[in-house]
Protein backbone atom coordinates (compact mmCIF):
# COMPACT_ATOMS: atom_id res chain seq x y z
CA UNK A 1 0.00 0.00 0.00
CA UNK A 2 1.58 3.51 -0.94
CA UNK A 3 0.30 6.75 1.41
CA UNK A 4 0.47 9.73 -0.42
CA UNK A 5 1.73 12.71 2.09
CA UNK A 6 -1.50 13.93 1.97
CA UNK A 7 -2.59 11.50 3.81
CA UNK A 8 -2.15 11.21 7.81
CA UNK A 9 -1.86 7.85 8.95
CA UNK A 10 -2.15 7.26 12.57
CA UNK A 11 0.03 3.87 12.35
CA UNK A 12 0.03 1.30 14.90
CA UNK A 13 3.91 -0.34 15.71
CA UNK A 14 4.05 -3.89 14.93
CA UNK A 15 8.25 -3.60 16.23
CA UNK A 16 11.05 -1.61 14.81
CA UNK A 17 14.21 -2.99 13.15
CA UNK A 18 17.20 -0.47 12.88
CA UNK A 19 19.51 -0.54 10.12
CA UNK A 20 22.86 -0.11 12.61
CA UNK A 21 26.31 0.36 12.85
CA UNK A 22 29.90 2.82 13.23
CA UNK A 23 31.48 5.55 11.89
CA UNK A 24 34.22 8.39 11.35
CA UNK A 25 33.50 11.56 9.33
CA UNK A 26 36.33 12.84 6.83
CA UNK A 27 35.79 15.97 4.98
CA UNK A 28 36.93 16.00 1.23
CA UNK A 29 37.70 19.23 -0.54
CA UNK A 30 35.70 20.48 -3.58
CA UNK A 31 34.27 23.24 -5.01
CA UNK A 32 31.44 23.08 -3.69
CA UNK A 33 31.50 21.10 -1.19
CA UNK A 34 29.16 20.64 2.18
CA UNK A 35 30.27 22.13 5.11
CA UNK A 36 31.67 19.60 7.78
CA UNK A 37 28.93 18.10 10.35
CA UNK A 38 28.84 20.16 13.79
CA UNK A 39 31.28 18.71 16.30
CA UNK A 40 30.60 15.63 18.67
CA UNK A 41 29.39 16.90 21.93
CA UNK A 42 29.77 14.17 25.26
CA UNK A 43 26.14 13.72 24.64
CA UNK A 44 26.62 12.05 21.61
CA UNK A 45 24.50 9.00 20.53
CA UNK A 46 26.86 5.50 20.58
CA UNK A 47 27.45 4.27 17.45
CA UNK A 48 24.83 1.46 16.37
CA UNK A 49 26.70 -2.13 15.80
CA UNK A 50 26.78 -2.97 12.09
CA UNK A 51 23.74 -4.24 10.80
CA UNK A 52 25.50 -6.81 7.68
CA UNK A 53 27.80 -9.59 8.10
CA UNK A 54 29.44 -11.83 5.15
CA UNK A 55 29.52 -15.41 4.35
CA UNK A 56 31.79 -15.90 2.12
CA UNK A 57 30.03 -19.43 1.34
CA UNK A 58 26.95 -17.57 0.22
CA UNK A 59 25.81 -17.57 -3.28
CA UNK A 60 23.57 -14.06 -4.27
CA UNK A 61 20.77 -14.58 -5.88
CA UNK A 62 20.26 -12.61 -9.28
CA UNK A 63 17.41 -11.26 -10.88
CA UNK A 64 16.23 -13.93 -14.06
CA UNK A 65 15.82 -11.64 -16.48
CA UNK A 66 16.24 -7.90 -15.41
CA UNK A 67 13.53 -5.88 -17.46
CA UNK A 68 14.78 -2.70 -18.53
CA UNK A 69 12.84 -0.11 -16.64
CA UNK A 70 10.90 2.66 -18.21
CA UNK A 71 13.66 4.86 -18.27
CA UNK A 72 16.17 2.92 -19.58
CA UNK A 73 13.81 1.65 -22.58
CA UNK A 74 13.48 5.65 -23.23
CA UNK A 75 17.04 6.12 -23.29
CA UNK A 76 17.70 3.23 -25.43
CA UNK A 77 15.33 4.37 -27.59
CA UNK A 78 17.01 7.79 -28.15
CA UNK A 79 19.97 5.61 -28.67
CA UNK A 80 18.68 3.67 -31.74
CA UNK A 81 17.56 6.74 -33.03
CA UNK A 82 20.81 8.83 -32.50
CA UNK A 83 22.81 5.82 -34.42
CA UNK A 84 20.66 5.75 -37.23
CA UNK A 85 20.32 9.31 -38.02
CA UNK A 86 22.15 11.72 -35.58
CA UNK A 87 21.43 14.66 -37.00
CA UNK A 88 17.55 14.30 -37.43
CA UNK A 89 17.45 12.33 -34.06
CA UNK A 90 15.55 15.31 -32.11
CA UNK A 91 12.85 15.86 -34.90
CA UNK A 92 12.26 12.17 -34.65
CA UNK A 93 11.82 11.71 -30.95
CA UNK A 94 9.63 14.83 -30.57
CA UNK A 95 6.97 13.07 -33.42
CA UNK A 96 7.21 10.02 -30.89
CA UNK A 97 5.90 12.48 -28.39
CA UNK A 98 2.33 11.01 -27.27
CA UNK A 99 3.38 6.95 -28.56
CA UNK A 100 6.03 7.75 -26.15
CA UNK A 101 3.77 9.18 -23.15
CA UNK A 102 1.46 6.10 -23.59
CA UNK A 103 4.25 3.64 -22.08
CA UNK A 104 3.39 2.36 -18.84
CA UNK A 105 5.03 3.98 -15.69
CA UNK A 106 6.70 1.82 -13.50
CA UNK A 107 5.17 1.16 -10.37
CA UNK A 108 7.24 2.08 -6.83
CA UNK A 109 7.21 -1.29 -4.99
CA UNK A 110 8.07 -1.39 -1.39
CA UNK A 111 10.24 -3.75 0.42
CA UNK A 112 7.80 -6.46 2.67
CA UNK A 113 7.21 -4.46 5.93
CA UNK A 114 7.45 -0.73 4.48
CA UNK A 115 4.29 0.84 4.50
CA UNK A 116 5.72 3.49 1.73
CA UNK A 117 9.10 4.11 -0.30
CA UNK A 118 10.57 1.74 -2.95
CA UNK A 119 11.81 1.67 -6.39
CA UNK A 120 10.41 1.83 -9.66
CA UNK A 121 13.33 -0.55 -10.94
CA UNK A 122 12.15 -3.05 -8.50
CA UNK A 123 8.73 -3.52 -10.69
CA UNK A 124 9.50 -6.29 -13.09
CA UNK A 125 6.37 -7.24 -13.93
CA UNK A 126 5.50 -7.30 -17.73
CA UNK A 127 1.77 -5.52 -18.76
CA UNK A 128 -0.17 -6.24 -22.19
CA UNK A 129 0.12 -2.57 -22.29
CA UNK A 130 3.82 -2.34 -22.51
CA UNK A 131 4.00 -5.12 -25.26
CA UNK A 132 1.48 -3.26 -27.51
CA UNK A 133 3.15 0.29 -27.27
CA UNK A 134 6.58 -1.51 -27.00
CA UNK A 135 5.42 -2.77 -30.62
CA UNK A 136 3.80 0.92 -31.56
CA UNK A 137 7.02 2.83 -30.68
CA UNK A 138 9.00 -0.04 -32.67
CA UNK A 139 6.96 0.55 -36.01
CA UNK A 140 6.48 3.81 -35.11
CA UNK A 141 10.56 4.79 -35.12
CA UNK A 142 11.18 2.38 -38.28
CA UNK A 143 8.45 4.74 -40.17
CA UNK A 144 10.90 7.76 -39.03
CA UNK A 145 13.80 6.22 -39.89
CA UNK A 146 12.44 5.41 -43.40
CA UNK A 147 9.99 8.20 -44.16
CA UNK A 148 12.02 9.52 -47.71
CA UNK A 149 14.39 7.82 -49.61
CA UNK A 150 17.14 10.57 -48.33
CA UNK A 151 16.81 8.95 -44.47
CA UNK A 152 16.52 5.37 -45.59
CA UNK A 153 19.81 6.21 -47.81
CA UNK A 154 21.50 7.70 -44.63
CA UNK A 155 20.69 4.31 -42.89
CA UNK A 156 22.27 2.03 -45.22
CA UNK A 157 24.70 4.35 -47.70
CA UNK A 158 24.78 4.53 -51.41
CA UNK A 159 24.39 1.28 -52.15
CA UNK A 160 21.12 1.40 -51.16
CA UNK A 161 20.13 3.62 -54.09
CA UNK A 162 22.36 2.84 -57.00
CA UNK A 163 21.70 0.95 -60.25
CA UNK A 164 22.78 -1.99 -58.71
CA UNK A 165 20.10 -4.38 -57.15
CA UNK A 166 23.10 -7.27 -56.49
CA UNK A 167 24.29 -5.64 -53.64
CA UNK A 168 21.37 -4.68 -51.83
CA UNK A 169 21.44 -7.55 -49.35
CA UNK A 170 24.97 -6.80 -48.60
CA UNK A 171 23.86 -3.30 -47.81
CA UNK A 172 21.00 -4.28 -45.57
CA UNK A 173 23.30 -7.34 -44.03
CA UNK A 174 25.61 -4.41 -43.15
CA UNK A 175 23.29 -1.90 -41.84
CA UNK A 176 21.75 -4.77 -39.29
CA UNK A 177 25.31 -5.73 -38.21
CA UNK A 178 26.43 -2.10 -37.26
CA UNK A 179 23.43 -0.55 -35.88
CA UNK A 180 21.68 -3.36 -34.76
CA UNK A 181 24.76 -4.70 -32.54
CA UNK A 182 24.49 -1.41 -30.98
CA UNK A 183 21.32 -1.09 -30.11
CA UNK A 184 21.34 -5.21 -29.06
CA UNK A 185 24.32 -4.41 -27.22
CA UNK A 186 26.01 -7.42 -28.97
CA UNK A 187 27.92 -8.12 -32.00
CA UNK A 188 25.03 -10.02 -33.70
CA UNK A 189 26.63 -13.42 -35.00
CA UNK A 190 26.14 -14.24 -38.99
CA UNK A 191 23.62 -16.48 -38.10
CA UNK A 192 21.10 -13.66 -36.45
CA UNK A 193 22.16 -11.04 -38.81
CA UNK A 194 20.52 -13.09 -41.68
CA UNK A 195 17.12 -13.86 -39.90
CA UNK A 196 16.93 -10.34 -39.37
CA UNK A 197 17.96 -9.68 -43.21
CA UNK A 198 15.68 -12.82 -44.07
CA UNK A 199 12.51 -10.31 -42.51
CA UNK A 200 13.24 -8.15 -45.27
CA UNK A 201 12.73 -10.84 -48.34
CA UNK A 202 13.08 -9.92 -52.02
CA UNK A 203 13.14 -6.35 -51.52
CA UNK A 204 16.32 -5.97 -49.08
CA UNK A 205 16.69 -1.81 -49.52
CA UNK A 206 12.95 -1.43 -50.11
CA UNK A 207 11.72 1.67 -47.21
CA UNK A 208 8.85 -0.97 -46.23
CA UNK A 209 11.18 -3.76 -45.88
CA UNK A 210 13.70 -2.09 -43.97
CA UNK A 211 10.84 -0.86 -41.65
CA UNK A 212 9.87 -4.17 -40.47
CA UNK A 213 13.70 -5.11 -39.47
CA UNK A 214 14.38 -2.32 -37.43
CA UNK A 215 10.62 -2.73 -36.00
CA UNK A 216 11.75 -6.60 -35.14
CA UNK A 217 15.24 -5.44 -33.63
CA UNK A 218 13.47 -2.79 -31.45
CA UNK A 219 10.94 -5.78 -29.98
CA UNK A 220 13.92 -8.19 -29.24
CA UNK A 221 13.67 -9.38 -26.06
CA UNK A 222 17.71 -8.10 -26.59
CA UNK A 223 16.07 -4.99 -26.85
CA UNK A 224 14.12 -4.72 -23.41
CA UNK A 225 15.97 -7.24 -21.54
CA UNK A 226 19.08 -7.62 -19.73
CA UNK A 227 20.01 -10.89 -21.27
CA UNK A 228 23.06 -12.65 -19.83
CA UNK A 229 23.98 -16.03 -20.99
CA UNK A 230 27.79 -15.72 -18.83
CA UNK A 231 30.23 -17.62 -20.61
CA UNK A 232 30.59 -20.58 -18.88
CA UNK A 233 27.71 -22.59 -19.88
CA UNK A 234 26.51 -24.91 -17.28
CA UNK A 235 28.15 -23.55 -14.57
CA UNK A 236 25.76 -22.23 -11.31
CA UNK A 237 28.07 -18.84 -11.55
CA UNK A 238 29.32 -17.80 -14.71
CA UNK A 239 31.54 -14.46 -15.54
CA UNK A 240 30.05 -12.13 -17.64
CA UNK A 241 31.15 -11.52 -21.75
CA UNK A 242 32.33 -8.49 -22.07
CA UNK A 243 29.60 -6.72 -23.50
CA UNK A 244 27.41 -8.32 -21.01
CA UNK A 245 29.61 -6.12 -18.47
CA UNK A 246 29.50 -2.97 -20.48
CA UNK A 247 25.83 -3.03 -20.84
CA UNK A 248 25.36 -4.16 -17.09
CA UNK A 249 27.77 -1.35 -16.20
CA UNK A 250 26.26 1.06 -18.72
CA UNK A 251 22.43 0.72 -17.15
CA UNK A 252 23.76 1.07 -13.82
CA UNK A 253 25.45 4.40 -13.75
CA UNK A 254 23.84 6.03 -16.87
CA UNK A 255 20.65 3.79 -17.16
CA UNK A 256 21.73 3.77 -21.09
CA UNK A 257 23.43 1.68 -23.52
CA UNK A 258 27.33 1.75 -24.09
CA UNK A 259 28.31 4.46 -25.49
CA UNK A 260 31.83 4.49 -28.14
CA UNK A 261 33.95 4.28 -25.68
CA UNK A 262 32.74 1.69 -23.66
CA UNK A 263 32.12 -0.55 -26.67
CA UNK A 264 35.37 0.00 -27.77
CA UNK A 265 36.47 -1.46 -24.13
CA UNK A 266 34.59 -4.26 -24.97
CA UNK A 267 35.30 -5.07 -28.64
CA UNK A 268 39.28 -5.07 -27.22
CA UNK A 269 38.75 -7.07 -24.50
CA UNK A 270 40.09 -4.26 -21.95
CA UNK A 271 37.51 -3.99 -20.02
CA UNK A 272 38.10 -7.83 -18.72
CA UNK A 273 41.12 -6.80 -16.97
CA UNK A 274 41.58 -4.86 -13.89
CA UNK A 275 43.08 -1.51 -15.44
CA UNK A 276 40.89 -1.51 -18.31
CA UNK A 277 37.68 -1.96 -16.05
CA UNK A 278 39.03 0.80 -13.69
CA UNK A 279 39.59 3.13 -16.40
CA UNK A 280 36.03 2.66 -17.56
CA UNK A 281 34.55 3.04 -14.29
CA UNK A 282 36.64 6.13 -13.21
CA UNK A 283 35.33 7.78 -16.95
CA UNK A 284 31.90 7.26 -16.20
CA UNK A 285 31.95 8.26 -12.41
CA UNK A 286 33.32 11.95 -13.76
CA UNK A 287 30.17 12.30 -16.73
CA UNK A 288 27.68 14.46 -16.60
CA UNK A 289 25.55 11.21 -17.19
CA UNK A 290 26.25 9.87 -13.85
CA UNK A 291 23.48 12.54 -12.56
CA UNK A 292 20.29 10.88 -13.99
CA UNK A 293 20.73 7.92 -11.96
CA UNK A 294 21.79 9.55 -8.90
CA UNK A 295 18.63 11.76 -9.42
CA UNK A 296 16.31 8.81 -9.61
CA UNK A 297 18.01 7.33 -6.69
CA UNK A 298 17.47 10.00 -4.21
CA UNK A 299 13.82 11.71 -5.43
CA UNK A 300 12.89 7.80 -4.99
CA UNK A 301 14.67 7.13 -1.99
CA UNK A 302 13.53 10.36 -0.26
CA UNK A 303 10.14 9.80 -1.47
CA UNK A 304 9.97 13.39 -3.21
CA UNK A 305 7.25 13.17 -5.48
CA UNK A 306 4.78 12.18 -2.82
CA UNK A 307 4.93 16.37 -2.27
CA UNK A 308 1.79 17.61 -4.16
CA UNK A 309 1.17 20.28 -6.04
CA UNK A 310 1.56 23.70 -4.41
CA UNK A 311 -0.73 25.25 -6.53
CA UNK A 312 -3.81 22.87 -5.91
CA UNK A 313 -5.31 25.35 -2.99
CA UNK A 314 -4.38 28.11 -4.28
CA UNK A 315 -7.96 29.49 -4.27
CA UNK A 316 -8.81 27.72 -0.44
CA UNK A 317 -8.69 31.10 2.16
CA UNK A 318 -6.85 29.38 4.83
CA UNK A 319 -3.99 28.32 2.11
CA UNK A 320 -3.84 31.76 1.35
CA UNK A 321 -3.52 33.30 4.32
CA UNK A 322 -1.48 31.07 5.17
CA UNK A 323 1.00 31.29 2.24
CA UNK A 324 1.00 35.42 2.25
CA UNK A 325 1.10 37.73 -0.82
CA UNK A 326 3.10 35.52 -2.82
CA UNK A 327 1.70 31.96 -3.87
CA UNK A 328 4.06 29.63 -4.55
CA UNK A 329 3.91 28.06 -8.38
CA UNK A 330 4.43 24.23 -9.04
CA UNK A 331 7.83 25.43 -10.96
CA UNK A 332 8.99 25.64 -6.90
CA UNK A 333 7.18 22.31 -5.90
CA UNK A 334 10.26 21.19 -8.95
CA UNK A 335 12.92 22.93 -7.68
CA UNK A 336 12.49 21.22 -4.65
CA UNK A 337 12.89 18.27 -5.57
CA UNK A 338 16.19 19.50 -7.73
CA UNK A 339 17.41 21.27 -4.55
CA UNK A 340 17.87 17.60 -2.93
CA UNK A 341 19.20 15.75 -6.28
CA UNK A 342 22.09 19.07 -6.34
CA UNK A 343 22.96 18.41 -3.30
CA UNK A 344 23.34 14.84 -3.73
CA UNK A 345 25.38 15.64 -6.77
CA UNK A 346 27.48 18.26 -5.54
CA UNK A 347 28.30 15.91 -2.30
CA UNK A 348 29.60 13.02 -4.72
CA UNK A 349 31.30 15.47 -7.47
CA UNK A 350 33.18 17.62 -4.52
CA UNK A 351 34.26 14.49 -3.02
CA UNK A 352 32.01 14.53 -0.18
CA UNK A 353 30.66 11.51 2.30
CA UNK A 354 27.75 10.47 3.62
CA UNK A 355 27.53 12.09 6.28
CA UNK A 356 28.00 15.57 4.18
CA UNK A 357 25.21 14.77 2.20
CA UNK A 358 22.92 14.79 5.61
CA UNK A 359 24.59 17.83 7.02
CA UNK A 360 24.90 19.95 3.76
CA UNK A 361 23.46 23.63 4.41
CA UNK A 362 24.42 24.78 0.74
CA UNK A 363 20.93 26.30 -1.48
CA UNK A 364 21.02 24.83 -5.05
CA UNK A 365 18.11 26.46 -6.45
CA UNK A 366 17.62 29.29 -8.72
CA UNK A 367 13.86 29.79 -7.50
CA UNK A 368 13.08 32.87 -5.88
CA UNK A 369 10.55 31.64 -3.76
CA UNK A 370 12.36 28.95 -2.58
CA UNK A 371 15.84 31.06 -1.94
CA UNK A 372 13.58 32.74 0.01
CA UNK A 373 12.73 30.44 2.50
CA UNK A 374 15.86 29.37 3.06
CA UNK A 375 17.34 33.41 3.29
CA UNK A 376 19.72 33.26 0.55
CA UNK A 377 20.31 34.53 -2.86
CA UNK A 378 19.35 32.29 -6.36
CA UNK A 379 22.06 30.66 -7.21
CA UNK A 380 23.32 30.80 -10.65
CA UNK A 381 24.37 27.08 -10.95
CA UNK A 382 28.28 27.52 -10.57
CA UNK A 383 30.40 28.54 -8.55
CA UNK A 384 29.80 27.44 -4.48
CA UNK A 385 26.48 27.50 -3.70
CA UNK A 386 25.10 29.97 -1.02
CA UNK A 387 25.06 28.25 2.43
CA UNK A 388 21.77 28.64 4.53
CA UNK A 389 22.06 30.86 7.27
CA UNK A 390 20.19 30.03 10.06
CA UNK A 391 21.16 27.34 12.78
CA UNK A 392 18.29 25.76 13.32
CA UNK A 393 18.73 24.29 9.55
CA UNK A 394 19.58 20.94 10.03
CA UNK A 395 20.75 20.36 6.41
CA UNK A 396 18.77 17.21 4.72
CA UNK A 397 15.84 16.74 7.85
CA UNK A 398 15.21 20.32 6.49
CA UNK A 399 15.57 20.98 2.94
CA UNK A 400 11.78 22.08 1.68
CA UNK A 401 10.91 18.82 0.01
CA UNK A 402 10.85 16.81 3.05
CA UNK A 403 9.04 19.53 5.01
CA UNK A 404 6.31 20.88 2.52
CA UNK A 405 3.02 19.59 2.24
CA UNK A 406 0.82 21.11 -0.10
CA UNK A 407 -1.57 22.52 2.39
CA UNK A 408 -1.19 24.65 5.07
CA UNK A 409 -0.98 22.24 7.78
CA UNK A 410 2.51 20.47 8.51
CA UNK A 411 2.50 17.12 8.71
CA UNK A 412 4.23 15.54 12.27
CA UNK A 413 3.55 11.74 11.40
CA UNK A 414 4.28 11.84 7.68
CA UNK A 415 8.11 13.66 8.71
CA UNK A 416 8.52 11.34 11.40
CA UNK A 417 7.84 8.25 9.84
CA UNK A 418 10.07 9.29 7.11
CA UNK A 419 12.83 10.26 9.12
CA UNK A 420 12.39 6.36 10.73
CA UNK A 421 11.75 4.66 7.27
CA UNK A 422 13.49 5.92 4.51
CA UNK A 423 16.47 7.74 6.69
CA UNK A 424 17.26 5.34 9.29
CA UNK A 425 15.87 1.83 7.65
CA UNK A 426 13.92 1.01 10.52
CA UNK A 427 10.36 -0.26 9.85
CA UNK A 428 7.23 0.82 11.45
CA UNK A 429 4.17 -1.65 11.78
CA UNK A 430 0.65 -1.50 9.51
CA UNK A 431 -2.01 0.41 10.87
CA UNK A 432 -4.74 -0.69 12.46
CA UNK A 433 -7.86 -1.35 10.41
CA UNK A 434 -10.04 1.50 11.94
CA UNK A 435 -7.25 3.83 11.66
CA UNK A 436 -7.94 7.53 10.40
CA UNK A 437 -7.03 8.18 7.10
CA UNK A 438 -7.69 12.05 7.87
CA UNK A 439 -4.52 14.26 7.93
CA UNK A 440 -4.48 15.61 11.41
CA UNK A 441 -4.68 19.37 10.96
CA UNK A 442 -4.58 22.53 13.34
CA UNK A 443 -8.39 24.41 14.38
CA UNK A 444 -9.04 27.67 15.63
CA UNK A 445 -7.37 26.99 18.81
CA UNK A 446 -5.31 24.15 18.98
CA UNK A 447 -1.56 23.70 17.16
CA UNK A 448 -0.79 20.94 15.03
CA UNK A 449 1.02 19.34 17.50
CA UNK A 450 -1.85 19.38 19.74
CA UNK A 451 -4.07 17.66 17.62
CA UNK A 452 -1.78 15.09 16.91
CA UNK A 453 -1.37 14.08 20.25
CA UNK A 454 -4.58 13.86 21.38
CA UNK A 455 -5.38 11.41 18.09
CA UNK A 456 -2.52 9.56 18.56
CA UNK A 457 -1.67 9.20 22.46
CA UNK A 458 -3.79 6.72 23.34
CA UNK A 459 -5.13 3.31 22.58
CA UNK A 460 -3.24 0.91 19.60
CA UNK A 461 -1.90 4.10 18.35
CA UNK A 462 -0.08 4.87 21.97
CA UNK A 463 3.05 2.50 21.91
CA UNK A 464 4.45 3.40 18.16
CA UNK A 465 3.04 7.02 18.44
CA UNK A 466 4.62 8.48 21.30
CA UNK A 467 7.77 6.25 21.16
CA UNK A 468 8.83 6.45 17.41
CA UNK A 469 7.15 8.32 15.11
CA UNK A 470 6.05 11.25 16.61
CA UNK A 471 8.75 12.67 18.45
CA UNK A 472 10.95 13.07 15.58
CA UNK A 473 8.15 14.92 13.26
CA UNK A 474 7.69 17.51 16.77
CA UNK A 475 11.11 18.11 16.29
CA UNK A 476 10.85 19.39 13.07
CA UNK A 477 8.16 21.47 13.66
CA UNK A 478 9.95 24.52 13.46
CA UNK A 479 8.78 24.54 9.84
CA UNK A 480 5.60 25.13 8.60
CA UNK A 481 4.39 23.38 5.48
CA UNK A 482 6.52 25.15 2.90
CA UNK A 483 9.83 24.26 5.18
CA UNK A 484 9.88 27.87 6.04
CA UNK A 485 10.96 28.57 10.08
CA UNK A 486 8.92 29.38 12.29
CA UNK A 487 8.46 30.40 16.19
CA UNK A 488 4.93 30.33 16.15
CA UNK A 489 2.20 28.68 14.53
CA UNK A 490 -0.45 30.86 12.92
CA UNK A 491 -3.52 29.31 13.27
CA UNK A 492 -7.06 30.22 11.23
CA UNK A 493 -11.04 30.13 11.14
CA UNK A 494 -11.92 28.37 8.02
CA UNK A 495 -12.60 32.13 6.19
CA UNK A 496 -9.05 32.33 6.44
CA UNK A 497 -8.85 34.90 9.59
CA UNK A 498 -5.65 34.43 11.77
CA UNK A 499 -7.60 33.08 15.73
CA UNK A 500 -4.26 32.75 17.17
CA UNK A 501 -0.36 32.53 17.19
CA UNK A 502 0.98 29.82 19.98
CA UNK A 503 4.65 29.15 20.09
CA UNK A 504 5.83 26.32 18.67
CA UNK A 505 6.80 23.04 20.81
CA UNK A 506 9.45 21.22 19.34
CA UNK A 507 11.36 19.38 22.52
CA UNK A 508 10.82 15.79 22.05
CA UNK A 509 12.29 12.49 23.94
CA UNK A 510 13.96 10.76 20.71
CA UNK A 511 14.35 7.24 21.36
CA UNK A 512 16.80 6.71 18.32
CA UNK A 513 17.78 2.66 19.13
CA UNK A 514 18.52 0.71 21.91
CA UNK A 515 19.13 2.81 24.64
CA UNK A 516 20.20 5.86 22.58
CA UNK A 517 17.50 8.14 23.90
CA UNK A 518 17.85 11.58 23.97
CA UNK A 519 15.57 14.90 24.76
CA UNK A 520 16.35 17.23 21.72
CA UNK A 521 14.54 20.20 20.34
CA UNK A 522 15.55 21.41 16.99
CA UNK A 523 16.27 20.04 13.73
CA UNK A 524 20.44 20.35 14.07
CA UNK A 525 20.16 17.85 16.94
CA UNK A 526 18.15 15.31 15.31
CA UNK A 527 20.61 15.76 12.46
CA UNK A 528 23.41 15.07 14.85
CA UNK A 529 21.80 12.30 16.48
CA UNK A 530 21.09 9.91 13.57
CA UNK A 531 24.35 10.64 12.08
CA UNK A 532 26.40 9.54 15.38
CA UNK A 533 24.72 6.63 15.25
CA UNK A 534 25.59 5.82 11.73
CA UNK A 535 21.91 4.38 11.13
CA UNK A 536 21.57 7.09 8.75
CA UNK A 537 24.85 5.72 6.73
CA UNK A 538 24.17 1.87 6.76
CA UNK A 539 20.37 3.06 5.56
CA UNK A 540 21.68 4.76 2.73
CA UNK A 541 23.60 1.49 1.56
CA UNK A 542 20.48 -0.80 1.91
CA UNK A 543 18.81 1.61 -0.61
CA UNK A 544 21.51 1.73 -2.88
CA UNK A 545 21.67 -1.91 -3.01
CA UNK A 546 17.74 -1.78 -3.43
CA UNK A 547 18.27 0.64 -6.50
CA UNK A 548 21.23 -1.02 -8.27
CA UNK A 549 19.83 -4.22 -8.14
CA UNK A 550 16.32 -4.02 -8.77
CA UNK A 551 15.55 -5.88 -5.96
CA UNK A 552 15.00 -6.24 -2.26
CA UNK A 553 18.08 -7.68 -0.56
CA UNK A 554 18.74 -11.10 1.13
CA UNK A 555 20.78 -10.29 4.52
CA UNK A 556 22.29 -13.77 4.08
CA UNK A 557 22.75 -14.33 0.34
CA UNK A 558 23.99 -10.34 -0.12
CA UNK A 559 25.41 -10.08 2.93
CA UNK A 560 28.79 -9.72 1.82
CA UNK A 561 28.09 -6.79 -0.72
CA UNK A 562 26.00 -5.21 1.70
CA UNK A 563 28.68 -5.44 4.67
CA UNK A 564 31.37 -3.61 2.17
CA UNK A 565 29.17 -0.94 1.07
CA UNK A 566 27.67 -0.13 4.99
CA UNK A 567 31.64 -0.39 5.83
CA UNK A 568 32.33 2.22 3.00
CA UNK A 569 29.61 4.20 4.23
CA UNK A 570 30.24 4.60 7.28
CA UNK A 571 34.00 5.06 7.20
CA UNK A 572 34.08 8.47 5.76
CA UNK A 573 35.00 7.73 2.03
CA UNK A 574 33.44 9.75 -0.36
CA UNK A 575 29.80 8.86 -0.74
CA UNK A 576 31.09 8.10 -4.47
CA UNK A 577 33.48 5.55 -3.41
CA UNK A 578 29.68 3.76 -1.73
CA UNK A 579 28.45 3.96 -5.74
CA UNK A 580 31.88 2.18 -7.00
CA UNK A 581 31.47 -0.65 -4.81
CA UNK A 582 28.75 -1.93 -5.99
CA UNK A 583 30.32 -2.17 -9.68
CA UNK A 584 33.64 -2.91 -8.05
CA UNK A 585 32.21 -6.32 -6.31
CA UNK A 586 33.19 -9.47 -7.74
CA UNK A 587 29.33 -10.36 -7.94
CA UNK A 588 28.97 -7.42 -10.29
CA UNK A 589 31.49 -8.81 -12.93
CA UNK A 590 29.17 -12.54 -12.87
CA UNK A 591 25.95 -14.06 -12.73
CA UNK A 592 24.35 -16.51 -11.34
CA UNK A 593 21.57 -19.20 -12.10
CA UNK A 594 21.41 -20.60 -8.75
Amino acid sequence: MTLPRSVGILLLCAGVVACEGSAQHTHHPGGNEPDPPPPATSDSVRPAPAKFSCDASAVPSDLPFPRLSRTQVMNSLRFSIARALPNEADAVWENLAPLLARYPTDQRTPAPGDLKGGFSRLDQSIQQTQIDVMYDLGNAVAQELTSTDARRNALLGSCASDSQTANDRACLETFIRGWGSRVLRYPLPTAEVTAFADIAGATPVNRAAVADVITTVLNSPWFLYRVEHGTAAGQPVSPLSAFELAAKLSYQLWQAPPDDALWAAATDGSLLTETGFSAQLDRMMKSPQLRGSLDEFVSEWLRLEELPSLEALRNDPVYRSFVGAQMPLDATRTAMFEDVQLSAWNTVVSGGTVSDFLHDKRSYTADPFLAGIYGVPVWSGSGPAPVMPSQNRGGLLTRAALLATGTPSTRPIHRGYLVRNALLCQQVGAPPPNASTRPPAPTERMTTRQVVSQLTSGGSCGGCHNNTINPPGFVLEGFDALGRERDVERLFNPQGHETATPSVDTSADVLLYDSEQRVISSASELSRMIDDSQLFESCVAQHYFRFAHARVESTSRDGCLLSEMETVARSGAPMADLLKTVVQHPTFKQRSFQ
